[in-house]
């Protein structure tokens, strides 16, 4: 077992990630220090993406969803003795490293790749670019070919198949992208009976990411959905019986999920004033914190 090698202040996102890379380092540290004490290996799952170093990935391919997002895709240059799978469990994330001359640091960005994907690549992520975030310019700019560094997993959210009757999930924007592994998942367990109900906040119909994949989700019996647009569109674009309302969500548009009980779970993606406003709605309405997870 290798020594494990202490992050740089630059190598945390300061999104406040849970686990921080500073606390994964420490429980590896801890099990480096067993295996000196006892000579005993800790029990892991190999695996082509590293917490603790950059591994290098190529960009494989890049779709252009719309003037401001991009889906890429990721793979592995791998080495004749390196065939271990990139793996991780819906809702974790990777860390990007960006560098400039004058400027290093990380962003976190969710690992997407769904169980009927045909395409031969290691994991796709959402860019949506910002005029002032470094980090969005540079991933949106990427070519074909280009090398990047990424490490993790990341992340404490975990699937346990019929934990919670009910699944309610509300997403603003690119916070989609946990929830659409998650649901995926859940969705391929033909053990799992979790009834999920997704809201999705998007600004206009030309930004609803996964519009197809959830689209074609809706036609399973345990998974219904509803958009919301900021910017009312012309209903010629939409599908027969696309759930897309014309109008900004508000708290009472939740009510038809009352009432709430210990048997949901409430898991919340999008910017700091969206969560905060909806998990006070959840709580208000009598759900415990404990039933609301925040991406």
């Amino acid at each position: 077992m290798k020594q494990p090698v202490e992050p740089s202040k630059e190598d945390c996102c300061n999104s406040g990630c849970n686990p921080c890379i500073f606390d994964v380092y420490e429980k590896q540290l801890r099990k480096y220090e067993i295996f000196l004490t006892h000579n005993e290996l800790p029990v892991t799952t190999e695996n082509g993406i590293l917490q603790l170093e950059y591994t290098k990935f190529f960009v494989h391919n890049i779709y252009l969803i719309c003037d401001s997002h991009k889906l890429i895709t990721f793979k592995k240059l791998r080495q004749e003795k390196d065939k271990h799978l990139v793996q991780w469990n819906p809702g974790d994330h990777f860390l990007v490293k960006y560098f400039s001359d004058n400027t290093v640091c990380t962003r976190a960005y969710t690992p997407i790749k769904l169980k009927e994907s045909k395409d031969n690549f290691d994991f796709s992520i959402i860019v949506k670019l910002y005029n002032s975030g470094l980090v969005s310019k540079y991933l949106y700019n990427l070519q074909k070919g280009d090398e990047t560094l990424w490490r993790g997993p990341y992340g404490s959210y975990e699937i346990i198949t019929n934990k919670y009757k009910r699944l309610i999930m509300l997403a603003q924007g690119t916070g989609i992208a946990p929830f659409i592994s998650i649901i995926d998942s859940i969705l391929s367990d033909e053990e799992d009976m979790t009834r999920m109900f997704l809201v999705y906040c998007c600004s206009s119909i030309d930004v609803i990411l996964f519009r197809n994949e959830l689209y074609n989700f809706k036609s399973f019996w345990n998974f219904t959905y509803k958009v919301f647009l900021s910017s009312p569109s012309d209903h010629k674009n939409t599908k027969y019986q696309e759930p897309i309302n014309n109008f900004k969500l508000k708290c009472e548009d939740l009510v038809t999920l009352k009432p709430f009980t210990c048997n949901d779970q409430v898991l919340l993606c999008g910017c700091s004033d969206f969560m905060e406003e909806y998990k006070g709605f959840f709580k208000s309405e009598g759900l415990l914190l404990d039933n609301i997870f925040l991406f």
